[in-house]
């Protein structure tokens, strides 16, 4: 998945200054970005938005692979 998909895929689902927003804003995936990612998977799958989950797995299954990292210097410009 590519970093500009990340961000689609996020632009609905932001925290304020939680860990999604944090990976939404700057990159940065920290030991509680995967959590903060199911619980909103399981928010979605309880109010039948199923499109939406799909979107946030997705995002689960790149935070996996990518692992912890610090805020991405251009994250923003990144495609």
């Amino acid at each position: 998945m590519k970093d500009v998909k990340v961000r689609y895929n996020l632009r609905h689902h932001r925290d304020g200054d939680g860990p999604i927003s944090r990976l939404y804003e700057t990159g940065e995936i920290t030991e509680h970005t995967d959590q903060a990612l199911r619980d909103r998977m399981v928010d979605l799958v309880l109010h039948a938005r199923d499109a939406e989950t799909d979107l946030i797995g997705d995002v689960i299954g790149y935070v996996t692979q990518v692992g912890a990292r610090p805020p991405v210097p251009g994250w923003t410009r990144r495609r």
